[in-house]
């Protein structure tokens, strides 16, 4: 596989810092077969097509609007050269549902998967839909997966990745979304597993009071790597973007984070925040982050933090006290991370797989496969 550029930023830093773009090759060569998407949850007003049938790259476009993602062209051509398949959740008008509608994808060892999924909702929709990738323990291969989320008027849409692969695999995430006019698009992530993991979101918001909030969490030990770019494009007038990344990094492993809010012209009176706390458990770590805020509107409010950094010595010495070993101690400030995010993705049983999972990888560094 020849090399590619991944999750480029949208506006070009000092070349020095070597955070524009990610470079990705995989050397393995895995055997192409698209994991069979599985749904559960589907009461009247949702549809699935499975898509197992490859369509063309226009496929990927609802009402042939293109919601570009945050990985880049070369990711959309990979998937097109591989005649990704296309599956579709879509959701009627006035569709209301609580409980989770899930789309579960079980990997098979030494594959390539390529997939694309869009999720459709028409005017006054209340969904949760929740995306599960996993494969079998000790299990390896290459997931590219692209979701496309296109929300109506008057919308309130959650939708959550939960990343259960073992650490044999590759896993390239990319997101785009549009919101419609007073609608909220909503995206929770559990990075649990993978060797190398590339993550990457693009959110239009081109409709007036459209939103988008993000939450993601990640641990990452030995010598696995996690790529993020997250981009809240602000078009339509008072939209609102809320981004926050929760992470732990052990062992000599590396995470890169981009974070931008672009607030274009014409969007007056919105908002932007963006967070990220990350907590560093070795010194032979490599942390990076570069939280952009890009403005060509003045009646605008725009806000970024970061903490980074150890375990606080207070609470060390609290925990030590009350018999906590500092290894019990790092594990549950991580664990904490994982937790806060586990309980927004709307489905008890979910979050506690999760936490198993995160739980086993943790146990003398097993891989928490299934």
């Amino acid at each position: 596989m020849k090399e590619m550029t991944l999750n480029p930023l949208p506006a070009l830093t000092w070349n020095w810092l070597r955070m524009n773009k990610a470079l990705f090759s995989e050397e393995a060569e895995f055997a192409a077969k698209p994991a069979t998407l599985e749904t559960s949850g589907l009461p009247a007003g949702a549809t699935f097509i499975s898509g197992n049938a490859p369509q063309a790259p226009d496929a990927a476009a609802p009402n042939g609007t293109q919601i570009p993602g945050a990985m880049g062209k070369d990711f959309d051509a990979l998937l097109d050269q591989n005649a990704a398949p296309t599956a579709t959740l879509e959701l009627q008008k006035g569709f209301n549902q609580s409980e989770a509608i899930f789309v579960r994808a079980k990997l098979d060892d030494g594959v390539a998967s390529f997939q694309r999924l869009i999720v459709k909702a028409g005017d006054n929709v209340e969904a949760n839909v929740i995306i599960e990738w996993s494969s079998d323990k000790n299990a390896g291969g290459l997931n590219a997966f692209q979701t496309k989320i296109e929300a109506g008027r008057d919308c309130k849409i959650r939708v959550a990745t939960v990343q259960l692969l073992p650490k044999g695999f590759v896993h390239i995430n990319d997101i785009g979304t549009a919101a419609g006019e007073n609608s909220t698009i909503q995206i929770s992530q559990l990075e649990l597993g993978a060797k190398k993991i590339y993550q990457g979101i693009r959110s239009a918001l081109s409709q007036t009071r459209s939103a988008f909030i993000h939450n993601a969490a990640y641990c990452l030990d030995k010598d696995r790597e996690l790529d993020m770019n997250f981009i809240a494009e602000q078009t339509g007038r008072d939209t609102q973007s809320l981004m926050n990344v929760y992470g732990t990094l052990k062992d000599c492993s590396k995470k890169t984070y981009r974070g931008t809010i672009d607030f274009k012209k014409g969007c007056a009176g919105s908002v932007g925040n963006e967070t990220e706390e990350t907590l560093l458990l070795d010194p032979q770590v490599v942390n990076k982050s570069i939280p952009l805020i890009l403005c060509d509107e003045e009646d605008v409010q725009g806000e970024h933090g970061a903490t980074i950094g150890r375990l606080d010595e207070s609470v060390l010495f609290y925990m030590n006290a009350r018999g906590v070993s500092l290894e019990e101690a790092q594990k549950m400030m991580a664990r904490s991370k994982i937790a806060r995010v586990a309980a927004l993705i709307g489905d008890d049983g979910e979050a506690q797989k999760a936490l198993d999972f995160f739980d086993a990888s943790m146990e003398n560094g097993a891989d928490g496969g299934n």
